[in-house]
């Protein structure tokens, strides 16, 4: 198969999984869709992205070639050479009406999107374990690094915080699917309010155009007085300096209770900086997917 077929079929069969899965429906709520239609990229796994990921995050983030390896020697075949290793990164982005209701809140998050953060994570897990049934069942060594316990774990490090070994957000920037915001959120042409997953295969992939500035479409890096994150946060941990992950997490954790409480679920994101905010559902920056002009970008600080 032609890497182009390749690509035409995944972006097919994953659009066609969000569309069709009785799993992408808010069950307790109206039973309307969780997530609209996907973005899809893919991204070679030698790209020396990979490597500098190891510099920006830490020697324990592992590459796309280091996680097929141990695969294939659990599943007792050679591993094959990096260049035959590619990953597929998919975006999730939240509904159109669940982010409206988010917008109206403050200090929590809506009934819409609490349920999103619970059961819209088991489905986009479930989209990963998809992928990589349908490659298997073509042939390919295929895995989903969020779903191996022997792969996959959150930590915490002295240098950046709270991270783990397979950083969806910053996959999906290796595979040209968006740029960072000040609030640590991955900005793609259909905004940040969304969840990201990825599946490594065997099969050799082209890399894509990336931006060469990581924060791209965020209007506060490109010197406009935005902000607006910051100001829908709850727990104040954005700010000029970026965003406290500690500040976020005890927020997280201190509103669980009563998440479980008014909604019934216990997974918790507040989401209140991904929703009412200019890039809630586009690149303020960049012409949007429906075509509005946009601010024009300019070389942002690091």
């Amino acid at each position: 198969m032609l890497e182009e077929e390749f690509r035409g079929w995944i972006v097919s069969e994953i659009k066609n999984h969000v569309f069709s899965s009785p799993d992408n429906r808010l069950k307790g709520i109206d039973d309307t869709p969780i997530f609209d239609q996907p973005l899809v990229g893919f991204v070679s796994g030698a790209d020396s992205i990979f490597r500098q990921l190891k510099a920006v995050i830490g020697e324990f983030h592992l590459t796309p070639h280091e996680i097929m390896s141990r695969v294939a020697e659990r599943k007792g075949a050679d591993p094959p050479p990096v260049e035959d290793v590619g990953v597929i990164s998919y975006v999730l982005p939240i509904s159109r009406m669940t982010k409206r209701e988010n917008a109206s809140m403050t200090g929590i998050p809506s009934r819409r999107w609490a349920h999103t953060r619970c059961y819209g994570e088991i489905f986009n897990l479930g989209v990963q374990a998809h992928i990589v049934k349908i490659l298997e069942n073509e042939g390919y060594l295929a895995v989903a690094p969020q779903l191996q316990d022997d792969v996959f774990r959150v930590l915490v490090d002295d240098r950046v915080g709270l991270a783990s070994t397979w950083s969806q957000r910053h996959i999906a920037f290796a595979a040209g699917l968006g740029t960072f915001g000040l609030s640590d959120g991955l900005i793609t042409r259909k905004g940040k309010a969304h969840r990201l997953g990825s599946v490594v295969v065997g099969r050799r992939l082209s890399s894509p155009g990336r931006a060469s500035d990581i924060h791209a479409d965020c209007l506060f890096f490109q010197g406009k007085r935005c902000m607006e994150c910051a100001r829908r946060c709850p727990a104040g941990a954005i700010t000029e300096r970026g965003h406290d992950k500690e500040m976020c997490g005890n927020h997280f954790h201190g509103k669980k209770l009563i998440m479980k409480e008014l909604y019934g679920v216990e997974p918790y994101g507040c989401g209140l900086c991904q929703t009412g905010v200019p890039c809630e559902s586009r690149s303020p920056t960049r012409r949007s997917a429906e075509g509005k002009k946009a601010f024009p970008t300019s070389q942002a600080r690091r």
